[in-house]
């Protein structure tokens, strides 16, 4: 819903950043059970100051398929299509191309073991195709930086560079750590913060479905590892989520068994999307490759797949059409709000003349105050024309 605005965003050169719960509205369409997402509140965007051009890596198309080929069956065992071969290449020279296919596949859920069949774009979720001989086309938002102190977005919702004002993961292949500079990535990740948030608080859509009974301290039924999680990411002091997010970022790993596992049993079908989502984001953001460039088409193929998954589970659907009532009533009263008649004035109290004065623009009311010879005003102005004279 909300990721294709951001792209489109992203492709006028601007970029978000303040995604959080509070700016994201979803509305339903009219005479219509579907619906769609808007992003609110464009008050911490940006727009870069123009393009600019990411090299590509491939000196010698040829001769960098054949080293490629050979480090790939030399320490994957993989064989792999030229569409592979070439993207890894854009970004990286033959030996961490190797290397970044290897983590790729890893992470999609492929094994290390050797296979007859060669690695493709759909195994390894890959999309473009774009040129991979030329340069690819960039926003330029290296001088588009918040000062010292400005915050750029909601605390809860930040990213882990985003929140720590640092790069987080040393990109491969970079002799130093660059600059932090906020990108396109940390917008999706903070995509990601909102539904984790939703699948750790909620145990299904509608009204009284959080898990009050659950966090709550003081509730018999308090589960306490869940209570310090939402504390820890969410709810906490900025230096307790910054080293929380930083945490998580270093030790990517842990992602799974220390967030995802918490996640109500309703949002069970969605734990391996979010995983890959996290998944995608790392690989962005140590290889700054396909997934760092094309971060958008990654994650929207994630939530393609999600949606079809989902809509294979049966439904309480009672349950369901109750909820639908219950949005259609709440937003007939909230618009009957907006479309109920004005209300009759009183009567005025006073003569339309007794209000005229009232009623002047600030000039007509200097020039009747000058009018009167015993108003302040006027004493003034006879004043300054004595001296002028």
């Amino acid at each position: 819903m909300f990721l294709p605005e951001l792209k489109v965003g992203h492709q006028k050169l601007i970029i978000h950043r303040d995604i959080s719960m509070g700016n994201l509205f979803i509305f339903e369409r009219d005479k219509k059970q579907t619906s769609f997402g808007r992003l609110m509140d464009y008050d911490h965007a940006k727009k870069a100051s123009g393009w600019c051009e990411i090299p590509s890596k491939i000196t010698s198309l040829e001769s960098d398929r054949y080293l490629l080929k050979a480090n790939l069956e030399r320490n994957f065992g993989r064989k792999a299509v030229d569409d592979v071969l070439d993207t890894a290449l854009k970004w990286h020279h033959p030996a961490l191309a190797s290397e970044y296919i290897r983590a790729v596949a890893k992470l999609s859920g492929l094994s290390d073991h050797a296979s007859e069949s060669p690695l493709t774009m759909k195994d390894l979720g890959w999309h473009n195709t774009e040129d991979k001989t030329k340069a690819h086309r960039w926003p330029d938002f290296t001088s588009r930086v918040a000062g010292p102190g400005e915050r750029t977005g909601t605390l809860a919702y930040m990213s882990g560079d985003v929140i720590n004002r640092a790069v987080l993961h040393e990109p491969v292949g970079m002799k130093r750590v660059p600059p932090f500079v906020h990108e396109a990535i940390h917008d999706v990740e903070s995509l990601l913060w909102v539904l984790v948030r939703l699948c750790l608080t909620w145990k299904g859509p509608g009204l009284n479905m959080r898990r009050n009974e659950e966090l709550d301290e003081g509730s018999l039924e308090c589960n306490h590892k869940l209570r310090n999680l939402i504390i820890r990411l969410f709810d906490g002091e900025q230096e307790v989520l910054k080293e929380t997010k930083r945490d998580l970022h270093r030790d990517w790993q842990s992602f799974e068994d220390e967030v995802v596992e918490h996640f109500h049993p309703y949002f069970n079908p969605l734990k391996s999307f979010v995983l890959r989502w996290w998944n995608t984001l790392i690989l962005g953001y140590k290889y700054r490759a396909d997934e760092y460039y094309h971060i958008h088409d990654h994650i929207l193929g994630i939530i393609d797949e999600a949606i079809e998954c989902v809509k294979t589970i049966p439904d309480d659907e009672q349950a369901r059409k109750a909820e639908l009532k219950r949005r259609r009533k709440c937003k007939e009263h909230r618009l009957g709000t907006f479309s109920s008649k004005t209300p009759e004035m009183p009567p005025l109290s006073t003569s339309p003349s007794e209000l005229e004065p009232l009623m002047r623009t600030p000039q007509q009311r200097h020039q009747s105050l000058e009018q009167d010879p015993d108003s302040p005003t006027a004493a003034l102005s006879r004043k300054m024309r004595e001296t002028h004279i």
